[in-house]
């Protein structure tokens, strides 16, 4: 979405108020959990789906084929800029509620959003609770259960039972049969066993590309992100308010199993061979995390047999409708990126790439 077109003055002065000024998402958090208390008491959330994975590897796409199937509740747009408070933001922007309107999101990849489009806001609740545990200078640290809280454990858990309840009352609906909870969170990836522990019935699906076509897109859009953030203020604050580190001037790399603290040579972002080993990286530490939870997605795969692979999909997610999910097969194109052309990329670097991609593919569903 365009940031400078479609934040008003009042809605500008919103977002700072909610993420500028100390304590105020916690407070009003708080309050609206001791106000819904009985309510929340009756809410089990179970087989939540978390999409994750590096940027650019088609996290978006499942997401939202999943969320139309109507079966699952997450964040929109409409739950900015008060993510940890849901059901008391709804009362209170009611009045000012703005219709919904299909725009191209900042991307530039052709897929639109609008303010009921479900959207990745989750990380707002890590950064509340845990952001000194991880967030660094130059770097995100890989969270595991060594270095979250309880107290995160318990307001993450009560959170996304303030959105399953917020999808009750919207629909009117009994929560005897209540919406599962769905996120897309790239960070998610280095943090797979946090998830699994807290979430004990989750379903975590990681999708991965062709390493020189992954590159070429995450290159692609770390440059768009620079001359954007460059132009618009806002729009960088925005994305680093919501812990989106993945391009632009807010860039911080998640530093897997630290491979950032043996890199060979100088770091540059320019560099196709940063990113090659970025991706080495992330997929090298997934693969280790792989469980019985855990999924990988050939974006390959998807393009070639989509209707193969949602069809696992389905089955794996636990999607009551698989005929509706699978018809998802006619909206899927190819990327609008180039692959990485691989004359400057180191030999061996490429030729380990490659073998762990074989191996990812022997890996996924």
């Amino acid at each position: 979405m365009s940031f400078a077109e479609n934040y008003s003055l009042l809605d500008r002065t919103l977002h700072h108020l909610a993420f500028s000024v100390p304590g105020v998402q916690k407070l009003l958090a708080d309050l609206e959990t001791d106000l819904n208390k009985k309510e929340l008491e009756k809410i089990e959330s179970k087989n939540e789906i978390f999409v994750t994975g590096l940027p650019r590897s088609g996290t978006t796409l499942l997401l939202d084929f999943l969320y139309q199937s109507n079966e699952f509740c997450t964040y929109s747009y409409r739950h900015m800029p008060f993510i940890l408070a849901p059901l008391l933001w709804k009362k209170l922007s009611k009045p000012f509620e703005k219709k919904s309107k299909a725009v191209e999101r900042a991307h530039g990849d052709g897929m639109e959003v609008s303010f009921d489009s479900p959207e990745a806001f989750e990380e707002v609740i890590w950064l509340s609770f845990l952001k000194d545990n991880y967030v660094q200078d130059d770097r995100l640290k890989a969270l595991t259960l060594s270095n979250t809280s309880k107290t995160f454990a318990e307001k993450f858990q009560v959170t996304l039972k303030k959105l399953i309840l917020e999808s009750s009352q919207n629909e009117s609906k009994s929560l005897d049969n209540p919406k599962r909870y769905i996120s897309k969170n790239n960070a998610n990836c280095a943090r797979l066993s946090v998830l699994t522990r807290l979430f004990p019935t989750a379903i975590i699906l990681v999708p991965f590309r062709e390493p020189l076509a992954h590159i070429g897109s995450l290159m692609k859009q770390h440059q768009q992100f620079l001359n954007m953030h460059k132009d618009d203020s806002f729009a960088k604050n925005y994305m680093r308010w919501l812990g989106h580190y993945d391009f632009g001037e807010n860039f911080k790399p998640i530093d897997f199993d630290n491979w950032l603290d043996s890199y060979e040579g100088e770091i540059n972002y320019d560099d196709a061979n940063f990113w090659l080993r970025y991706w080495i990286a992330g997929y090298s530490n997934i693969l280790e995390q792989q469980s019985e939870q855990v999924y990988l997605v050939d974006y390959n795969k998807l393009l070639k047999s989509p209707v193969e692979t949602l069809s696992n999909l389905a089955k794996k997610s636990k999607l009551k409708d698989h005929s509706s999910f699978i018809k998802n097969a006619e909206k899927i194109r190819q990327p609008t990126s180039k692959p990485q052309n691989d004359s400057q990329i180191d030999a061996n670097l490429l030729a380990q790439a490659n073998q762990l991609y074989t191996t990812l593919k022997q890996s996924a569903l």
